[in-house]
């Protein structure tokens, strides 16, 4: 039984931390919105991709389920490198 507990508890951690992953990943994308927006020529090519993968990570928010194992280790494997990077390099140029 305590095992089970365990096993549901890990299961949550991973969900909330997949759900974290992916609202970073939407705060790099407004940022760099925000950036390309703000130059003299901004690049609207660039921007619509930027906004097309904020509305696609908003899309993944909304679609992930606790019980989707697979959806929620695709975001940590994939996305957690990005944001732990980024967090990186900006944590340095600071």
């Amino acid at each position: 039984m305590h095992e089970e507990n365990v096993t549901v508890q890990d299961q949550l951690n991973d969900y909330e931390i997949a759900q974290e992953t992916i609202g970073f990943m939407m705060g790099i994308r407004t940022e760099a919105i925000y950036q390309e927006k703000g130059k003299a020529q901004p690049d609207v090519a660039k921007i619509a991709q930027l906004e097309a993968e904020f509305i696609q990570l908003n899309n993944e928010l909304d679609d992930l389920r606790l019980d989707d194992r697979r959806g929620i280790q695709r975001v940590l494997d994939e996305y957690c490198p990005i944001v732990k990077d980024y967090y990186e390099r900006n944590r340095v140029a600071a």
